[in-house]
Formats: structure tokens, C-alpha cells, sequence
């Protein structure tokens, strides 16, 4: 899969972004780069505990978090004139977590024309032992692709 190099100013960008996000703000939302790749960081706070015994970060916390990194992956890697809508997102819980950081990055299976889907997964204190995945698709909308609604009423 032919991935899109990030270009020089992709954390300005991001950072903009995030800015002016509601839910980018509520969950703690920060990326780095490292290379090619975008590193994202859920800072953890305790409205996102969902399990106050275990205290353990909510499911839902999770989800929307790996749904959300994958939407500002797609972001990061196309132009800035297409709109982005996610379609699909199916989260994998595969171990409980901890009140601390969650990170996450995200493979590109493809991001075509009109659709892409991605995979993210997030760890907490070692990479290899990941807590979630996500697959999401996404919806891509061209500037140049006509409304399907165009001429109806």
C-alpha cells in the first residue's frame, strides 16, 4: 500500500486541529512524529475511569480514542480539501488498562478514492503488549466529486 509521506509541518497542522476539537480536548489528545509515523497520547484523567474498582479507563474512553487517531492519521495524509467522515469502527479489548497514558498508531490498509481503512492499536507501558485495536473505515469526499443529491428534489 502506497502510504503518503507526512509533510515537514504536519504537527502545526495537527496541533491546530486538535485546538479546536471538543472531544480532542477531552480526551487529553497530543501527537508526536517519529519518523513516518504519528505516535498519538490519550493523557489519562479521571473522568475517564470507567471501572472505579479496577479503576480501569472506560471501554467507550478506548474506542472513541483509536476512532479518533485513525480519523487525524487519514487527516495527516491527504489533502486538506477532502472531507473525512468515519463509517465503520470495530474496537478490539484485549486487556484491561491502567489510570495512565494510553498510546496509540495507526497502519494504513488503504486510503483510496473514496474510502480508506486504517488499524490502530494503543499500549499503555510496552508496545508489544497492546490493550485495544481498531479497525475504521472512512469515507473520503473529493472537492471535485459531485453531490449525490445534485439535481434532486
Amino acid at each position: 500500500v502506497m502510504i503518503p509521506e507526512l509533510p515537514a509541518d504536519i504537527l502545526d497542522k495537527l496541533d491546530r486541529r486538535i485546538a479546536a476539537s471538543e472531544m480532542a480536548g477531552w480526551l487529553n489528545l497530543s501527537v508526536i512524529r517519529k519518523d513516518n509515523q504519528l505516535i498519538y497520547t490519550l493523557g489519562f484523567d479521571e473522568a475517564h475511569i470507567g471501572n472505579p474498582v479496577i479503576r480501569a479507563i472506560h471501554g467507550g474512553v478506548v474506542s472513541t480514542f483509536l476512532e479518533t487517531a485513525s480519523w487525524y492519521e487519514a487527516y495527516a495524509r491527504l489533502p486538506e480539501d477532502v472531507d473525512i467522515n468515519v463509517t465503520s469502527v470495530h474496537t478490539n479489548f484485549l486487556r484491561s488498562t491502567t489510570p495512565t497514558d494510553v498510546y496509540a498508531s495507526v497502519s494504513i490498509h488503504r486510503l483510496g478514492r473514496r474510502f480508506g481503512f486504517l488499524e490502530a492499536t494503543c499500549w499503555q507501558e510496552d508496545r508489544d503488549k497492546p490493550v485495544a485495536t481498531a479497525e475504521t473505515g472512512i469515507r473520503i469526499k473529493r472537492p471535485d466529486e459531485k453531490s449525490s443529491l445534485a439535481g434532486k428534489t
